[in-house]
């Protein structure tokens, strides 16, 4: 019994296989038809999976990628990707910083004519009066002067030069309208809008006038700024994200002299610090407040965006200043006394700082609550400011301002 249903089980598989055969055989044919007509478009391909439903018949027509061929795909669209994908970004950055630096010049005309039409736009002798007067007709969040133009704008960007080589700036020397290509003697202010907007600018005291019904907010020339549409975030690039009215310049340099810019020579005019510590808040509250010769020192080098000197930057530039009595360079610490000196030829003439009386000029290091360190500098000598000192209410020490 059991041989007998061995044998009809394999009788039973054998006309299986023979009758798969017999219909495989004759449904290629008809495949074949159907193939024909599909490659010539007669007929459209609408079975996406033909004959392979069924494991078991054996003219099945299975496909399938290899693991090779998915991993060499996905490398092929990750290239692709990677070589495309920058510029869609940059032509998005680009629409993005184009489309709101339109709108800040938008607003910004607005915001002058209506500035126009109240009478606010004119009349004001420095930047920081006018902004107390802008900033109520554009959401302003924060103001900075021109001492801490970082808290509100970048500390760098980058402009294109003459030679077409990007240029780095250091945004806190742009003290001055001067320094955004205007000869207006204002300072400069940064500031921060609701929208994330930063602006360094300044403002022209001879804005004039214009009919309020005329004019469409042309008085937007008083102004020279520097816009940032994103704020701190990068490129920070003159051209991209930075718009720029006026030209950034760095050249209004009285006397270089080595890798530094000096002004000329003067006595500062005292002011009162007793109950104003703008300038210095350790001099007050007592009888030589109200006369703080440095503390007018320290204000006139910021009104000219400059600083008073540094101990080792006074000692520099009596460097820069002197040879020895053979015609040698010297090297002057900052602590340091030094005599048998003679001033370089090329300082004789015009020189940056007065030497006949011996005068002695303000650091910007104290040595105390009055006292303050300077340095004297006579045509054969100089004297260390280690050893020689004077006190802030002090009227016979001249100043000296400094930048890079």
């Amino acid at each position: 019994m059991a041989t007998s249903n061995k044998e009809l089980i394999s009788r039973t598989l054998a006309n299986r296989m023979l009758m798969c055969i017999e219909e495989c055989e004759a449904i290629q044919p008809i495949e074949k038809a159907e193939q024909e007509k599909q490659e010539t478009g007669l007929l459209p391909d609408t079975n996406l999976f033909p004959y392979f439903l069924n494991p078991l018949f054996p003219c099945s027509k299975r496909a399938a990628f290899t693991l090779a061929e998915v991993l060499i795909t996905l490398a092929v669209i990750g290239i692709v990707a990677a070589l495309t994908l920058p510029g869609l970004i940059q032509n998005h950055n680009e629409k993005a910083w184009s489309t709101a630096k339109d709108l800040w010049e938008k607003k910004l005309t607005e915001t002058v004519r209506r500035m126009n039409v109240d009478g606010v736009m004119t009349g004001h002798d420095t930047t920081e009066d006018f902004m107390n007067s802008f900033k109520n007709y554009m959401k302003v969040i924060k103001t900075c002067d021109n001492s801490d133009i970082n808290k509100c704008y970048s500390p760098k960007i980058v402009q294109t030069g003459s030679d077409s080589e990007p240029i780095e700036v250091e945004t806190s020397d742009l003290k001055t309208a001067e320094n955004l290509g205007n000869d207006w003697e204002t300072n400069t202010m940064s500031f921060v809008v609701a929208d994330g907007t930063t602006a360094i600018f300044a403002y022209n005291p001879n804005c004039a006038y214009a009919d309020p019904i005329e004019d469409t907010g042309s008085q937007v020339s008083c102004m020279a700024y520097m816009v940032d549409v994103n704020g701190k975030k990068g490129p920070n690039k003159v051209g991209d994200d930075i718009a720029l009215k006026g030209q950034i310049s760095l050249s209004n340099c009285d006397n270089p002299i080595g890798d530094m810019c000096y002004s000329t020579d003067f006595y500062p005019t005292a002011i009162d610090t007793c109950s104003d510590t703008t300038w210095d808040d350790n001099l007050t509250a007592n009888s030589y407040c109200s006369t703080n010769y440095w503390a007018g020192a320290k204000k006139a080098c910021s009104d000219m965006g400059m600083e008073l000197p540094t101990r080792a930057q006074l000692a520099q530039l009596a460097s820069e200043l002197y040879v020895d009595s053979n015609g040698n360079a010297v090297e002057i610490a900052y602590d340091e006394d030094k005599s048998n000196l003679k001033v370089k030829d090329e300082y004789k003439d015009n020189p940056p700082i007065t030497y006949a009386g011996g005068y002695q000029y303000w650091s910007n290091e104290e040595t105390g609550v009055k006292g303050v360190y300077v340095r004297t500098f006579r045509d054969t000598y100089t004297l260390g400011d280690g050893i020689m000192y004077d006190y802030k209410y002090f009227g016979n020490t001249r100043a000296i301002c400094v930048s890079n």
